[in-house]
């Protein structure tokens, strides 16, 4: 092979591997058994085990945006501190016993408005797994982003990688991610 073709090698591995962990079908990693079963070793009981399918991260409509204005201008354009937004997001699955565990990951950016000062703000991301009507796991958290003096617009990476629920579910379970301005608390 050339070397220029060589270079390329690993870049259309990397990006292969990242097509699988992102697909809704588990089959779709590289297996090195051949087989269409996803083999992987638990660090916690150092056996194999068979992946379940990884559910695919889904935003509701309307959560995908969040505005924070200042104390009483709601709805006043003036009276914005910030607007956050998510562009992306994406999530990755083991199996650990009976227990499916996801790490989620979103990214997005926050926007200073006119009533904006620099500081830490934060902005608050739910992650919840439903299976149908029934919630198997959501939390709130509020994520620190920090705005700094003349800087139009931040990035930031919310991560959580304690998402659990039973592996049973792993095919009919829906993951859904967003921002909710709701209260702190787990239903």
């Amino acid at each position: 092979m050339s070397d220029r073709l060589l270079r390329f090698v690993p870049v259309l591995l990397g990006a292969a591997l990242i097509a699988g962990c992102t697909s809704a079908d588990p089959r779709a990693v590289l297996n090195p058994g051949g087989g269409n079963e996803q083999t992987a070793i638990d660090p916690v009981t150092n056996s194999q085990v068979i992946q379940g399918a990884c559910p695919q991260v889904i935003l509701r409509e309307g959560t995908a945006y969040y505005t924070q204005f200042a104390k009483g201008g709601d709805g006043d354009p003036e009276k914005i501190i910030h607007q956050a937004s998510i562009s992306d997001t994406t999530r990755q699955c083991r199996v650990s016993g009976d227990q499916i565990v996801m790490t989620v990951a979103v990214s997005g950016r926050v926007v200073a408005g006119p009533a904006a000062k620099a500081g830490t703000v934060e902005v608050p991301v739910r992650v919840a797994v439903l299976e149908g009507e029934t919630v198997l796991y959501s939390e709130l958290q509020k994520h620190p982003v920090t705005i700094l003096e003349g800087m139009p617009a931040e990035q930031f990476i919310y991560t959580n990688a304690a998402v659990t629920f039973p592996a049973v579910a792993s095919r009919t379970a829906k993951l859904y991610v967003g921002f909710d301005p709701g209260p702190y608390n787990t239903p």
